[in-house]
């Protein structure tokens, strides 16, 4: 007995010295220190911070003397929300959540009702019961909750805690995450029993959470918790689930009153869903999203942007007809999309911006994403990651190695790719196909050399560093690596085709597998740099897409697989055609003095959507193709060009499609070309 004592004596100890080196640190620091800086300092940079996040924050809420931020900041505040109740908006309500059988108020059951009454930030009483449904629990629902048909079997009906459920709710506000939804099942129960419905002014803590944390994307109520300094649930009970609601409500209405937001009334205002989210189509995004967004939509091809109550774009989309695009999210379910979790909780107010096509409207998508970086964008917002393939010709023994950024210094770059796992997969082939060092020696003094790795004695490696190495017998290795990547030969290609069919022969399978995943990340990579090859050597033309308005058509000069220039032609003018030709003929001229850069990371998004369309499009009469010189000079007069686009009739153009699909039966679409998560 007197060691366990002394043992909790110890620990409360090393508690407390904990917090006095976590609060003396975000002294020092000005007040305040980003959670992730003040793990670093209090248990070191062993691991990774998500580790001691929980301790940290099971060890500091109980000091008075720190509170967390909904910004993921420890400060200073003698007056926190969790210890000062003048800083609650709201001094008294009562949580609520409900565990059911399903999600449609109307069909399904409740199993499980939780309330907790808090009243100055402490909780006062507490209501909890299992509810007998009268049907079988599906499997589903007992592995997120782990409530067993066992466990209600002798539990009550809800006719006959319906009462007891009125009385202690009362009159006060109820608080709930996604609070509809519970809301809208406790009133089809009550309504079946033939008691009042609720009508409680309600607060929902997902409303509250996607209009005060900027940075949340999926408000549910782990994110939530998180994001606010709290501890995720183990599992999904209502209990549990309340309690956390209450205590997330809490810390919202501390970063709320930081925000400005100085009274009850507005906090509800900001928490505000509409009444009918209640109904049976609680599950659909018509129950939480203004119908009113959609009016005044065009029928055509463009952009819609959707913006929350801040003003701040959180989601970019592209469409060949705004209104029925925009439309179509009112029927889709609730968080069984990506678009869907919280999305359309957020959205406030939709602008759009209209254009000629469609192609037109998925590249204005992608430079708008990659302007704004909306949160709900994820697939397109990526390029900043784009790696690329170096080759370090400019060092005397090269390397090859993945990078994010091309630099002046010799070296030999390709990409960028969209894909950095086959990336650093194709450089991880080609170090084991071919003895080249991976090492990061310099070789720029003697200290880079002597003392060889382990890779020399398993053969993966030359060993530059010994000394004893030629270097052009290196050199042969570096030109295979080359040739590999600039198209000119598949000679490591081939070696591991030919590795494939031994490991077969001899029923080596989980060999053969590695091998031809091997092959497929690399065939992945070459197709990637085989088609910026082909659009820079094919696609010189001139594109004829319709214009944004009646009778105007908008003519892309496409050089090399790059946009050079556009032009606007409207063909009720009559000077237009003259016009045209004076135009061209000054974009050919300055693109003869013009030498094209790389492509940068932020470019090939916009070259991957245009180079699938026009391939996709081969061989259509809205595609000119234009004849170039020995120097890749467009060789044809803008006369001839001018001819030749007024010549494209107006239903060539309708057979242009975004969505052409090929051989292969794919068709493109933005996500396809970057990648989605």
């Amino acid at each position: 007995m007197m060691e366990s004592t002394q043992q909790n004596t110890e620990e409360i100890q090393r508690y407390t010295a904990l917090c006095d080196r976590a609060v003396a640190f975000v002294e020092e620091r000005g007040g305040a220190v980003p959670e992730d800086i003040l793990i670093d300092y209090v248990f070191g940079s062993v691991g990774s911070p998500a580790i001691w996040r929980p301790l940290l924050r099971d060890v500091l809420q109980t000091d008075e003397r720190v509170s967390f931020r909904a910004n993921g900041e420890w400060f200073i505040s003698a007056g926190h929300v969790r210890g000062a109740s003048d800083q609650l908006l709201l001094t008294e309500f009562v949580a609520i959540d409900v565990e059911t059988t399903g999600l449609q108020a109307s069909r399904h059951k409740i199993i499980e009702v939780a309330l907790l009454r808090y009243r100055d930030g402490v909780l006062q009483r507490r209501y909890e019961s299992l509810l007998n449904p009268g049907r079988t629990i599906p499997a589903f629902i007992t592995k997120l909750t782990t409530i067993k048909n066992e466990d209600v079997a002798e539990a009550p009906v809800f006719e006959d805690i319906a009462q007891d459920v009125l009385e202690f709710v009362g009159e006060d506000i109820l608080v709930g995450h996604n609070i509809g939804f519970d809301i809208g099942f406790l009133n089809a129960e009550l309504d079946r029993v033939g008691k009042p419905k609720l009508v409680n002014d309600r607060i929902d803590t997902m409303g509250l959470a996607t209009r005060l944390l900027r940075e949340i994307r999926k408000p549910s109520l782990d994110r939530v918790a998180s994001q606010v300094g709290l501890n995720p649930r183990g599992i999904h009970r209502a209990g549990g689930d309340a309690k956390l609601t209450a205590e997330v409500a809490m810390r919202l209405m501390g970063e709320a009153a930081s925000q400005g937001i100085g009274n009850v009334d507005r906090l509800k205002s900001i928490a505000f869903v509409p009444e009918h989210r209640v109904r049976d189509d609680v599950g659909r995004a018509r129950a939480v999203m203004d119908r009113s967004l959609a009016h005044g939509l065009p029928k055509k091809p463009g952009v819609y942007i959707m913006k929350d109550a801040r003003g701040e774009i959180i989601y970019v989309g592209k469409a060949k007809n705004l209104r029925n695009r925009v439309s179509s999210y009112y029927s889709q379910p609730i968080g069984m999309t990506r678009k869907m979790d919280g999305l359309i909780e957020s959205v406030a107010r939709i602008d759009h911006h209209i254009v000629g096509s469609e192609l037109e409207a998925l590249l204005l998508e992608s430079q708008l994403i990659h302007r704004y970086m909306p949160r709900y964008n994820t697939a397109l917002k990526k390029s900043e990651h784009y790696p690329f393939i170096k080759v370090d010709t400019a060092s005397a023994w090269p390397r090859v190695s993945v990078v994010r950024n091309r630099k002046e210094d010799g070296a030999t770059y390709f990409g960028p790719y969209t894909s950095a796992n086959n990336a650093r997969r194709t450089v991880d082939v080609i170090n084991s196909a071919l003895p080249l060092r991976t090492c990061t020696r310099s070789f720029k003094n003697a200290k880079s050399y002597g003392q060889p790795c382990i890779a020399l004695d398993l053969h993966q490696c030359l060993g530059p560093c010994t000394g004893k190495i030629e270097r052009d017998t290196y050199q042969v290795h570096v030109n295979a690596v080359l040739d590999l990547l600039e198209g000119r030969d598949d000679a490591i290609y081939l070696q591991l085709q030919q590795q494939l069919e031994e490991s077969a022969e001899k029923l080596d399978f989980e060999r053969a597998d590695r091998i031809r995943r091997n092959i497929l990340n690399l065939t992945s990579i070459l197709g990637e740099q085989q088609r910026t090859r082909d659009a820079d050597a094919l696609l010189t033309l001139g594109l004829v897409l319709p214009g944004p308005e009646t009778g105007q058509r908008d003519i892309w000069l496409v050089l090399h697989g790059r946009i050079w220039a556009r032009f606007l032609l409207d063909l009720a003018q009559e000077e237009a055609e003259t016009d045209l030709v004076e135009r061209i003929s000054r974009s050919l001229e300055r693109a003869r003095a013009y030498v094209p850069p790389p492509r940068s990371t932020y470019e090939v998004d916009e070259a991957g959507l245009l180079t699938r369309f026009l391939f996709r499009n081969e061989g259509s009469a809205a595609m000119v193709m234009l004849s170039t010189d020995e120097e890749g000079q467009v060789a044809d007069s803008a006369m001839d060009i001018v001819e030749r686009v007024l010549a494209v009739t107006n239903d060539q153009i309708a057979e242009l499609d975004v969505n052409r699909k090929l051989a292969d039966g794919n068709a493109i679409h933005a996500s396809e070309v970057i990648g989605d998560e």
